[in-house]
């Protein structure tokens, strides 16, 4: 009788095991062999390639998966880990840049209802994002999740990490992912790791299963970068070896040197922690911007963008502490140093005590507001403009980067000469750069007028 029950699990339980060997399910979820096939947790995952596009979901059974989309299906990788939750993913490809995409998946014959998602259009000359991080599933993060699940124009959302704060509880993963189903189901959210998803007893692989940055189940990337119109989006790790020499610096050097300006002029580094902070829970990362600031100075990145630090702060373009650029009215120029953004605000408790004085790399900072941050890229103006949204619909904060050098009009006159006190104060601003490059002990970062090359 027992060898005949053994058989039957085996007859019921191989068809339907793909991608994960029967004996790694049985060890790691067996209360996945019978539940519900129902799809739940559905989430779109953008590859590398904007013809194709992932979509995962869990079942609390193990069955088979499918995507249907546009008249085409495909079949599913299914697997788990220790969780009584099984997960699937899928990949529907052959998707026309820009163009409605229809789909709906299934597991075990079990449909999920109808979504939509429009494909992005990397050579599109407007794009809109969100970006969070410290997210959680306080009152205060659900008032960010509903702000982005009613916006309608946003493309995608990133995620700089510490994400819902399962913190080795499994089952908050998936009230998470189900509360964030309307908005992942039809824009997908892109994330790098925070220490929070470090979970205890469970380490990355919660993270790993639930998310995808390769096209693999079970992936081991925790960096990895995107290419979206005007936007290259590069997402680091700080919760795993990034000094010169490791892996990850390697990758960051060869993708970094890869841009095309040309197509995407303007960079983004996303990570958690911060390389400047003026907060005094966590601060700066010393170790984090010794290792990569020349780095990414060299290589002209634009924004390096963190949490970990539940606040908000955004910098001056800065390099070694040096204020390198304050802009004109809250425009700047690209090229002068990248501008550093903690945007730890997403629904964590508030870091409220702040170092004093305000360091002069500190541009602008909020230590007791909670909201997220939108983000539009204008390839008409060659340019991305930024707002700091609180959950109460207020502005924080906003300020906009052009590609092109910054020229200010004046009808003023000195001598016949028109825009003479616009003149001197570029002259004034040109002088004091001039001085604080020169306190600088950091390394040469060359003034740049044009794009700088990669």
């Amino acid at each position: 009788m027992r060898a005949l029950s053994i058989l039957l699990v085996l007859v019921l339980i191989a068809p339907i095991v793909n991608a994960q060997s029967l004996n790694e399910a049985l060890q790691e979820c067996p209360g996945t062999m019978i539940g519900s096939t129902q799809p739940t947790q559905i989430h779109l995952q953008a590859t590398d390639d904007p013809t194709s596009m992932n979509v995962i979901w869990a079942t609390t059974t193990r069955s088979t998966g499918e995507v249907e989309w546009n008249g085409q299906s495909a079949s599913s990788s299914d697997y788990c880990y220790n969780h009584d939750m099984a997960f699937h993913m899928a990949t529907m490809t052959d998707l026309v840049p820009g163009e409605e995409v229809t789909y709906r998946v299934g597991s075990g014959g079990t449909w999920s209802n109808d979504f939509s998602f429009t494909t992005i259009d990397p050579l599109s000359n407007y794009f809109e994002w969100i970006s969070i991080a410290d997210h959680g599933d306080s009152s205060e993060a659900m008032d960010v999740s509903d702000a982005i699940i009613s916006d309608t124009s946003a493309q995608i959302v990133t995620i700089s990490g510490d994400i819902s704060y399962a913190d080795g509880e499994q089952s908050t993963w998936d009230d998470w992912f189900n509360y964030q189903q309307e908005s992942m189901s039809r824009i997908p959210w892109i994330t790098g790791v925070g220490n929070h998803e470090n979970e205890p007893g469970y380490e990355f692989t919660p993270y790993e299963h639930r998310f995808d940055s390769d096209g693999e189940i079970e992936s081991e990337t925790f960096w990895y970068s995107r290419n979206f119109p005007g936007v290259h989006m590069v997402f680091m790790s700080t919760e795993h070896d990034f000094n010169p020499g490791s892996a990850q610096y390697n990758w960051l050097e060869q993708d970094l040197s890869s841009v095309d300006r040309t197509i995407t002029p303007f960079v983004i580094v996303y990570g958690h922690s911060p390389m400047y902070s003026s907060n005094s829970y966590h601060g700066s990362e010393i170790e984090l911007r010794d290792a990569v600031e020349n780095l990414y100075v060299e290589k002209g990145v634009d924004f390096v963008v963190a949490g970990h630090d539940h606040f908000y702060e955004r910098t001056w373009p800065v390099n070694s502490q040096t204020v390198i650029d304050t802009g004109i009215e809250g425009k700047f120029a690209r090229g002068q140093a990248p501008i550093h953004l903690v945007i730890g605000m997403a629904g964590r408790s508030a870091y409220e005590d702040l170092d004093e004085p305000q360091p002069e790399w500190s541009a602008y900072r909020e230590n007791s507001t909670y909201g997220w941050t939108k983000w539009t890229y204008d390839g008409e103006l060659r340019e991305i403009s930024f707002t700091f949204y609180r959950i109460d619909g207020t502005i924080g904060d906003e300020f906009r980067l052009q590609e092109a050098s910054i020229i200010v009009e004046s009808d003023d006159e000195f001598l016949g000469v028109p825009g003479f006190s616009s003149l001197l104060s570029i002259l004034a601003m040109f002088g004091a750069a001039i001085q604080r490059f020169t306190r600088s002990q950091g390394p040469y970062y060359p003034t740049r007028m044009q794009e700088s090359p990669v």
